[in-house]
């Protein structure tokens, strides 16, 4: 995979610049508990909804929850104790949805993030690209998969962008094939529109 053509967001930019500030290099240190203890997060088990308070930097888990979806819940919670603020029981509908919104987008970025994923030697085939990255940051299969088909889209977006880039530096104008004019726009929609809350481009 060609991950030179990858462009991280601006969110999985402020992601990845905390995460390497706080030493966290590798999939192995993405342990739940050793990252709320970097970013002074106070993470408690208890028999109950898991929820978070933004305000006291505090994150309950359901101690019963099974641990690769207890992983996927924390990170949601992080962000909403990181980045959010008030209380999502009483503000409008729509501020409250695009925190939400950004908290999706956050467990991907948080659960696996490029700069470790592109160090990985990742199989060529997508059904055995899936169990690999899902073993190696130790999330579901289908985020694996979210996460994976998400990188691909980029990269094939990036990969369109510079080829167009070169053609018109070669003052040569693009003679695309009606198929790769309509996956371009459908690639420039979901960049400015956001994917409906399943990872975006």
């Amino acid at each position: 995979m060609l991950f030179s053509y990858y462009q991280e967001t601006p969110l999985e930019q402020w992601i990845s610049t905390e995460y390497m500030s706080h030493g966290i290099m590798a999939p192995e240190q993405l342990d739940i508990d050793h990252i709320a203890q970097a970013f002074g997060v106070e993470l408690i088990y208890e028999a109950c909804p898991s929820f978070s308070d933004n305000e006291d930097k505090v994150i309950f888990l359901n101690k019963q929850t099974q641990e690769l979806n207890a992983r996927l819940i924390f990170f949601h919670e992080l962000c909403h104790v990181l980045r959010h603020a008030g209380d999502q029981r009483v503000m409008p509908h729509l501020f409250k949805h695009a925190q939400e919104t950004e908290a999706e987008q956050f467990v991907l970025y948080a659960a696996v993030p490029f700069y470790m994923l592109s160090r990985l030697s990742i199989p060529d085939q997508h059904c055995e690209a899936i169990p690999f990255i899902a073993e190696q940051f130790q999330v579901t299969p289908e985020l694996a998969e979210r996460r994976l088909d998400q990188v691909q889209r980029r990269v094939l977006y990036g990969t369109l962008i510079a080829a167009t880039r070169e053609a018109d530096r070669k003052q040569a104008a693009p003679s695309w094939s009606p198929e790769t004019k309509r996956m371009l726009s459908q690639l420039e929609r979901q960049i400015s529109g956001g994917h409906g809350g399943q990872g975006g481009i």
